[in-house]
């Protein structure tokens, strides 16, 4: 009996310490939380790293200066750029009349410096420009008048040259009074008023291998009384320059009143290009 009761403790020993050996394990440690003070890594945002929309041609327009010495206007080229903004400057004024202008030509899309620059004269105009087509080829281009009378007026042109994306100056076009352009014709028309008699200039040019040039001018100049003459002069293009080919003189007739009208009845007919006189 007593040797069993000594098997048995020794069991429990050894029991016990079969136990106690294995260590108990520690349990898994959550990140540290981030002291005061720092935070967390930023996330990358689409919307924060994307550069800024560029401003519409409008609204750049409606924050420029329109005032006495400032003009500013769009011109839509109709090509890989679209709608450019110009801006005109007046300079001071000269000691024989007139003053000058600076044209500043701005691409919307990059405002930080203008893609070209020009430098003009004008007389007696400001504020008025003009969107047109001038030379027949779809692209957008633009007059800007630095001269104005009763009727005779004249402006400056730039065509857009869509190649070199820059706007090209057309120095003829400025020698053409109140200038209209035909599109079904090709033809660009002028016409200055000498006197209100109706006398004066007409021009008609057309495009020639990319210039402007003059194919007829017909010069009327009514006489005012006893003893003066209305004439009437047409020139026409021939071997690239302009040569007279009708001149005529018409006397003051006081006793027959439609004789006063002769000079005006002899231009009509050369207004029309194919007309080539009288055989």
């Amino acid at each position: 009996m007593k040797k069993g009761m000594l098997l048995l403790a020794a069991v429990l020993a050894l029991l016990l310490a079969g136990c106690g050996a294995e260590e108990p394990k520690e349990a898994a440690s959550a990140p540290p939380e981030p002291s005061v003070g720092q935070g967390l890594p930023p996330e990358s945002s689409p919307e924060a790293s994307a550069p800024p929309e560029a401003p519409a041609p409008e609204e750049l327009l409606a924050r420029q200066p329109i005032d006495d010495t400032h003009d500013a206007f769009l011109v839509d080229t109709g090509g890989k750029l679209g709608t450019l903004l110009v801006t005109v400057e007046l300079g001071e004024r000269h000691e024989l009349g007139g003053f000058s202008l600076s044209f500043a030509v701005w691409n919307p899309a990059d405002m930080s410096q203008p893609m070209e620059k020009m430098e003009k004269e004008a007389s007696n105009a400001f504020h008025w420009h003009e969107e047109l087509d001038a030379n027949f080829d779809g692209f957008g281009d633009f007059s800007y008048t630095y001269a104005m009378g009763n009727q005779p007026s004249y402006g400056y042109l730039w065509v857009w040259d869509e190649n070199r994306e820059w706007f090209v100056e057309v120095p003829e076009y400025a020698q053409i009074s109140s200038p209209r352009c035909d599109p079904e014709t090709g033809i660009i028309d002028g016409w200055a008023r000498s006197s209100g008699a109706g006398d004066g200039e007409t021009t008609f040019h057309r495009w020639e291998y990319g210039e402007l040039v003059c194919i007829r001018r017909i010069e009327s100049c009514c006489g005012w009384g006893e003893g003066e003459v209305s004439t009437v002069s047409v020139e026409d293009r021939v071997d690239g320059e302009l040569q007279r080919v009708y001149y005529e003189e018409f006397p003051w007739d006081s006793e027959e009143i439609e004789g006063k009208e002769l000079w005006r009845q002899a231009q009509y007919p050369w207004r029309d290009l194919d007309y080539h006189g009288e055989n």
